[in-house]
C-alpha cells in the first residue's frame, strides 16, 4: 500500500520545473555566455555574410561548440557556430564558423580571432582503413574529387599526433528558444587539422580540413572551408 500510495504521489506531482530551479537559472544568467563563446551570441541569434555565395542568406546559430583541448599542462580554447541558413526554394545550408584566438593580437594589428568558415565534406562510420589514413607517418590527406582530379592537404605544423578534445554542445534541442544545462551534449573527440594552397595568382590562399572522430562511437566528420574577414561577419 505503501508503494501504491508513493506512486499515486509521483503520478500526481506536477511536471516542469520548480520556481527554485526558474529562479536559479535566472540569477546564473544564459547558459551560452558559461562556456567560450567571444561573439557572446544566443542560440537563435542570426548572423550575414558578406561573401558571395551567402550574401542574400540569413544564418541562425543553432548550436555553439566549445573545443577544449590540453597541451602540456595548459587548456586552448576555441569555438564553432552552427549555422544553418534556409534560402527560398533552395536545400538548407549548414556552416561552421570557427573562431581561434590569436596569441599574440599585438602583432595581427589588433586582430584578436582568425575565424574560418567550414562546410561538412563527408561524414562516415569507423573505418579502420580510413583511421589508418590519418594516422599515417605521412601527414598528408588526400580526396579525390568529383571530377577525378586529387587534392592533397598537408598537416598544419607538420604535427603527426591528433588534438585531443573535450567538446561541449550548447543547443535547444526542444526548440523553446532557450538552451537549458538538460540540453547539453559532451563529446571526446580525436582531430587533425590540414591545409593547402590554392592555385591561382595573388596572395597566396590557404584551404583548411579538419578530421573528426568521435571517441565513444568512432564517427568521423571531415569539415573543409577558408579563413574569412570577421568585419565581413554581421550578428543581426
Amino acid at each position: 500500500m505503501v508503494q501504491d500510495r508513493d506512486r499515486n504521489q509521483d503520478r500526481d506531482r506536477p511536471k516542469g520545473k520548480t520556481l527554485w530551479e526558474m529562479l536559479l537559472e535566472k540569477f546564473e544568467g544564459p547558459l551560452e555566455l558559461k562556456y567560450y563563446n567571444p561573439l557572446k551570441a544566443r542560440i537563435g541569434t542570426f548572423i550575414t555574410l558578406d561573401e558571395i555565395e551567402y550574401q542574400d542568406v540569413q544564418f541562425r546559430v543553432e548550436e555553439i561548440l566549445e573545443y577544449r583541448r590540453e597541451i602540456g599542462r595548459e587548456d586552448f580554447l576555441s569555438v564553432d557556430y552552427l549555422l544553418l541558413g534556409r534560402p527560398l526554394g533552395k536545400d538548407d545550408i549548414e556552416l561552421r564558423l570557427r573562431l581561434n584566438p590569436v596569441e599574440h593580437p599585438e602583432r595581427s594589428g589588433g586582430q584578436t580571432h582568425t575565424a574560418l568558415l567550414l562546410h561538412m565534406d563527408d561524414e562516415m562510420e569507423y573505418s579502420e582503413d580510413f583511421h589508418g589514413v590519418v594516422t599515417d607517418d605521412s601527414g598528408e590527406f588526400q580526396i579525390h574529387e568529383e571530377g577525378g582530379e586529387t587534392t592533397t592537404f598537408y598537416r598544419i605544423n607538420d604535427l603527426r599526433q591528433p588534438y585531443k578534445a573535450r567538446v561541449t554542445v550548447v543547443r535547444d534541442l526542444d526548440k523553446d528558444n532557450k538552451a537549458e544545462r538538460n540540453e547539453l551534449d559532451h563529446r571526446e573527440l580525436d582531430y587533425w587539422d590540414y591545409y593547402r594552397q590554392l592555385p591561382g595568382d595573388g596572395p597566396p590562399r590557404l584551404e583548411y580540413l579538419f578530421v573528426e572522430m568521435d571517441r565513444e562511437t568512432g564517427w568521423f566528420q571531415m569539415w573543409r572551408g577558408q579563413e574569412i574577414d570577421l568585419q565581413r561577419a554581421f550578428v543581426t
